[in-house]
């Protein structure tokens, strides 16, 4: 794990945006290769070591790629540390993206793991947050139960990222809904109401008009499946519930009684 670079851009778009299934947690509309690459260039240029926009960051925040150098050094993924808005005071929230051909082989724990000891011992801040979607990426959440970090106070979406981006994670799942093929589209349809409830929640819009959007948005031959309306029904409740969006919070003092006690 580096430093990113902007010579990462590629990697980062093909990888990680330019693939709908590690794309879809992140909150970006990249339903197009055009908006894969601006949802790239949005998280390299402010965040790359070299990248245009980087404000100058502290040696422990920015982004980190991480590569395979038992097989000609592959793009593994990456993980950042920022500043996010609506956190307390001296505190960062970290994030991971990992290539779908290294899912399942601890990336994202052993990545994080590093990256806490690193922000830690490089500055003051008092404690470390980390968001996931518990509901669409239940590995994700397991990986932060198992590190030892802590249920937190809810951040919305809203909050942390603003209402334009609320927009394209309402797009992006309509488009999702647009594609699915009724061969395998349970999940898919799964992880779009949820979210959609999830918006519905935060006033992006009406509980009912979720359902109706997402109908309309499924191909003909989908909409007629029996029950299908039910089904999102069902899962835009999961969302409005609030479950979706979840905080977690390592403090300093905790993470030094976890690397005493091993």
């Amino acid at each position: 794990m580096r430093p990113s670079l902007v010579a990462d851009r590629l990697d980062v778009a093909d990888h990680i945006f330019g693939d709908v299934d590690v794309a879809r947690t992140l909150v970006h509309n990249v339903s197009s290769r055009e908006g894969a690459l601006a949802a790239t260039d949005a998280w390299i240029e402010t965040l790359a070591m070299d990248g245009q926009r980087n404000p100058g960051l502290p040696d422990h925040m920015g982004l980190w790629t991480i590569r395979d150098p038992a097989n000609n050094d592959r793009f593994v993924g990456i993980r950042g540390v920022f500043i996010a808005p609506g956190l307390p005071e001296n505190s960062v929230v970290t994030f991971v993206a990992v290539a779908k051909s290294y899912w399942g082989n601890g990336v994202s724990g052993d990545s994080s793991a590093l990256l806490c000891g690193q922000v830690f011992e490089k500055s003051n801040v008092a404690a470390i947050y980390t968001r996931v979607w518990p509901k669409l990426n239940p590995a994700s959440d397991a990986v932060q139960h198992r590190l030892g970090f802590a249920p937190a106070e809810r951040h919305t979406l809203r909050d942390t990222f603003g209402e334009k981006r609320m927009t394209e994670v309402l797009e992006f799942d309509l488009w999702r809904a647009s594609n699915l093929q009724i061969e395998n589209f349970e999940e898919t349809l799964r992880q779009v109401s949820i979210r959609m409830g999830q918006l519905a929640a935060e006033q992006v819009l009406d509980p009912d008009e979720a359902a109706i959007r997402i109908m309309a948005a499924l191909p003909e031959n989908l909409a007629q499946v029996p029950d299908i309306g039910a089904r999102i029904t069902s899962d835009i409740e999961l969302g409005l519930a609030n479950p979706a969006w979840a905080s977690y919070r390592m403090s300093r003092n905790a993470w030094s009684s976890l690397t005493r006690n091993g």
